[in-house]
């Protein structure tokens, strides 16, 4: 597992815990954020606009999905348990449910204006595949937006961070689910996920990785004094010099 993905064993038991934590998805990141994770999917969604058709790679249950303005979006996510409760939870005449991989997209080509991953690029098991595939669905003009909590450069703060990944969340975790239901847990969901953030790269790294996917225009953006990270890149439009 690095900053660019990682094996397909590795990325069935992401998925896995995920589905394992998927009823205290929301108490849980609120916790491990401060209460500032739906703070941060708002900002974020603030991008969409209601002419467009947007993509949303890995929504989970949804809760970044609801707040997006676009009237047609495209929900791609993998895992059976968490798709179940994304269409229980969201507006059926305008979220489409897509079951699928980043890397294998079943869409066709320039097909969206927008493509948003939040909280989920990390979890990709092959990052410039997922990229090629949202350059090839994105229409001429249109703009990749991968968001997460911000991590900071080698130093003190990104030891911090670190060790809340590794010790605080999961803790943070047994208290929001409490005793009864993490008897039924084959494992610790959260030591998983916590082996994401710490092989995840920084931003300049995943903003290197968007320009040689072919994106342009790439930019970071911190939020909320950056707590969270939002990198940004355009397809750009084919040349016009010989017209």
């Amino acid at each position: 597992m690095d900053q660019n993905g990682m094996s397909r064993t590795d990325w069935q038991e992401v998925v896995g815990s995920l589905e394992d934590i998927g009823p205290y998805y929301e108490k849980v990141n609120m916790l491990m954020t401060f209460g500032l994770v739906d703070k941060w999917r708002r900002h974020v969604a603030e991008l969409s606009k209601p002419d467009e058709a947007v993509l949303e790679i890995g929504p989970g249950p949804g809760y970044f999905t609801r707040h997006l303005k676009a009237n047609t979006v495209y929900c791609l996510e993998p895992s059976l348990g968490f798709a179940a409760s994304t269409k229980g939870m969201l507006d059926g005449g305008k979220v489409n449910l897509v079951k699928g991989v980043a890397e294998r997209i079943p869409m066709a080509s320039e097909s969206v204006d927008r493509v948003f991953c939040v909280f989920s690029f990390r979890d990709f098991f092959d990052k410039p595949a997922a990229l090629g595939e949202i350059n090839r669905v994105l229409k001429e003009g249109g703009e990749v937006v991968v968001a997460d909590v911000a991590k900071p450069d080698p130093g003190p703060l990104a030891k911090m961070m670190d060790m809340h990944f590794r010790r605080m969340i999961p803790l943070l975790a047994r208290v929001a689910v409490g005793p009864s239901s993490r008897t039924v847990w084959a494992r610790d969901p959260y030591a998983k996920l916590a082996q994401t953030w710490t092989a995840y790269g920084g931003s300049s790294d995943y903003e290197n990785l968007f320009r040689k996917s072919g994106f342009v225009d790439v930019s970071t953006e911190y939020i909320e004094l950056k707590g969270a990270a939002m990198t940004r890149g355009k397809k750009p439009w084919k040349s016009t010099s010989s017209l």
